[in-house]
């Protein structure tokens, strides 16, 4: 898409508000959708932008943006039937048209009764088979047909909708879990038979939380592609090729992290292969560097071995790698160094990650790699932390027939060892 200097301008401006509206902690307000909705309308160039469900034929206005400040009452529910949405629902696909009157809706009820002469919309989906749209409409057609940043923005924006209605169901769910778990703990007192039920809703709950951790990756996923419009050279599409890269690994982490919750029943399946240690460690380590530039924190690594190759499952281990480092980066202050040094000792692997963060107490150690465990240290960039990032790396070690230790002194900082046998072949 070519712009002049001034749209450019003008439009990164709206995409970088859009941006901060995305990834604010208190997106969960209401108003942030009214925000979003507005930011999006500006960088359609359209008047209404609304998000309606649809229940029983019936349309109602979940949130709404108007830029002639039109009123709509939420309360109030219409009949979708020969409206937009309802061609956009039964389309089950993004539906846009620069100018109705020229094209096959220009029969419609919303054209004529309603004076809409340009509308994009895409559908919304939650709570596992609730419905709705996300669109945004004009009384003037546009000039010229939708451009594909148009069409990408309205797409991922509808993704985004429908993570955050999900999220707000899951936290509905939550809530109401939270509350027969305290019946339950009532009855515990009396009923010792009552443990199984229990633990059984504990599993629920970290269920729900790894599903609540897609809403801000789709953020990101979605900003990705926001920003593909301004890659002007070689350089800049090959950092965003890098960030999306890097991106497709989290969700797949993400992913894996919902089967975390049958670890404890059922032993993952795990797929041994061949590789470089060192090399593996090294991309490990580059991955971080935009992270750690961030907090102006510099990551050095050290090979202290000349053995180089192991058998293991690749996929779990980055997975270890990566939380462990991502921990080190999130606790440690501004302008520190983080080491990771590679040894190999009577046949396995050491890997050390030393930080000089805090340190943690020898209370909190013992809470370490426990289940959404609450420590004293907390991020220092206001990072985000579940609490599950070192029981997953303690429960996929087990696999690996591997272990992690700490060492760490308060105020000078941590170390923490992972071992790992050469071979996984030999241990199973």
């Amino acid at each position: 898409m070519n712009h002049t200097p001034q749209e450019y301008k003008s439009r990164l401006n709206e995409i970088y508000k859009l941006s901060s509206i995305l990834i604010n902690d208190n997106v969960e307000k209401q108003n942030s959708l009214n925000d979003i909705l507005k930011a999006a309308c500006t960088l359609l160039n359209l008047e209404l932008g609304v998000i309606c469900l649809i229940k029983d034929n019936k349309y109602t206005f979940n949130e709404y943006y108007s830029l002639s400040n039109q009123i709509f009452d939420k309360n109030e529910s219409i009949d979708v039937k020969n409206t937009l949405c309802d061609e956009t629902l039964k389309k089950d696909a993004l539906l846009a048209i620069n100018n109705i009157a020229n094209s096959d809706y220009s029969k419609n009820f919303s054209h004529q009764k309603n004076n809409v002469n340009c509308y994009i919309g895409t559908p919304i989906k939650y709570n596992d088979g609730e419905v709705g749209t996300l669109n945004f409409s004009s009384t003037k057609p546009k000039e010229k047909e939708f451009s594909v940043a148009d069409i990408d923005l309205v797409h991922y924006l509808g993704q985004w909708v429908s993570h955050y209605l999900d999220r707000q169901y899951y936290k509905d769910s939550l809530y109401n879990k939270n509350l027969e778990l305290e019946k339950l703990n009532i009855e515990l007192e009396k009923k010792n038979d009552d443990l199984e039920n229990i633990m059984e809703e504990k599993n629920q709950l970290l269920q729900i939380l790894v599903h609540d951790l897609k809403s801000p990756l789709s953020n990101i996923k979605m900003l990705s592609y926001l920003f593909q419009e301004f890659a002007t050279n070689e350089e800049s599409e090959e950092l965003i090729g890098i960030f999306n890269k890097s991106l497709e690994y989290v969700f797949h982490l993400i992913e894996q992290m919902e089967t975390l919750n049958s670890v404890e029943n059922f032993p993952l399946n795990v797929y041994i292969e061949e590789f470089n240690l060192d090399g593996f460690i090294k991309e490990t380590v580059k991955s971080f560097s935009s992270i750690a530039e961030a907090k102006s924190i510099k990551i050095f690594y050290t090979a202290k071995s000349k053995e180089e190759i192991i058998k293991t499952d690749l996929n779990f281990l980055k997975r270890v790698l990566y939380n462990v480092i991502s921990n080190a980066v999130k606790f440690s202050p501004f302008q520190k160094n983080i080491n990771v040094d590679l040894e190999f000792v009577k046949n396995n692997f050491l890997i050390k990650i030393k930080d000089e963060g805090p340190g943690i107490s020898e209370e909190d150690q013992k809470k370490l790699f426990d289940k959404f465990n609450k420590l004293r240290n907390k991020p220092t960039n206001n990072e985000s932390s579940s609490g599950l990032g070192l029981f997953i790396v303690k429960e996929l070690l087990k696999n690996l027939k591997g272990q992690i230790d700490v060492e760490s002194v308060v105020d000078l900082g941590t170390t923490f060892i992972i071992t790992l046998p050469k071979s996984l072949i030999d241990k199973t």
